[in-house]
């Protein structure tokens, strides 16, 4: 189901993005994005030159600094402004490498859009944009910690891929459940006061940080009437401890299905 806009849309276009399933649950209602703009297409910015300027070894000084062995050996990339910690809160060495070829050219807009749908999100794909922030293969050095990684990107200090995104605005972490699987979760969370964002990650490997065109607000809508009936700023539980879950899974850290290219 799709949310249409109003009678007005025509001489003043919004943007409805991606449309949240967890409300879809009680039977009733279904949530939505609100945006504005006028270009709905960012094709460019799923191209796989871009896909790599955005993540370890790229060229746009998103602060990765490469990490070698003993022998001079390239073993990964650090990032300072990329923060790892266990549910005790203490901090965990990660590493990370930039995506395969594989993976960056398989990430066309399209394909992206697809994942988000057949994540449970539901919204017209002619009326989005999903932007790459920041990318990149994660490692937690010495294994996932019990329940996931809590990780924090500082969005104030991680480069311009991460321009216009402010406290409350909402953003979303795709990551891939194997190596060369195909298949993605994806994960929301809000920019918490300090311009940061948190996402527990269950496992190593490729992820994307992303935004969408859109104001930070989740609308629930009546299914049937069309009226809204709610309108809160979406969220994650490992945001800052900054509320309750958008997510119908119980760790609020994704939605209940996952995407394949």
């Amino acid at each position: 189901m799709k949310f249409m806009p109003s009678k007005g849309a025509k001489s003043s276009k919004k943007i409805v993005a991606v449309a949240l399933t967890a409300a879809m649950c009680l039977g009733l209602s279904m949530t939505a994005f609100a945006a504005t703009g006028t270009s709905y297409s960012k094709e460019n910015l799923w191209s796989p030159d871009h896909i790599k300027q955005i993540g370890p070894n790229g060229n746009s000084n998103m602060h990765f600094v490469p990490d070698y062995d003993e022998f001079g050996n390239l073993t990964g990339y650090t990032n300072a402004y990329i923060l790892a910690r266990d549910a005790k809160g203490n901090r965990v060495d990660t590493s990370f490498r930039e995506l395969s070829q594989g993976v960056r050219e398989s990430l066309t807009e399209e394909k992206v859009i697809n994942i988000y749908k057949d994540n449970g999100f539901d919204f017209d794909e002619t009326k989005i944009d999903i932007i790459p922030v920041l990318d990149g293969d994660i490692n937690f050095k010495y294994g996932v910690p019990e329940g996931g990684g809590v990780v924090t990107f500082q969005l104030a200090d991680l480069g311009a891929a991460a321009e216009g995104l402010k406290p409350g605005d909402t953003t979303y972490l795709m990551q891939q459940t194997a190596p060369g699987s195909g298949v993605w979760e994806v994960y929301v969370a809000t920019v918490g006061p300090n311009n940061d964002v948190t996402f527990t990650v269950p496992r190593n490997g490729a992820f994307v940080l992303c935004k969408t065109l859109q104001d930070g607000t989740v609308v629930t809508i009546n299914r049937t009437t069309g009226e809204v009936i709610d309108r809160k700023p979406a969220d994650n539980v490992a945001n800052n401890n900054a509320g309750t879950s958008t997510s119908t899974n119980p760790s609020g850290a994704t939605s209940p299905k996952t995407g394949e290219f």
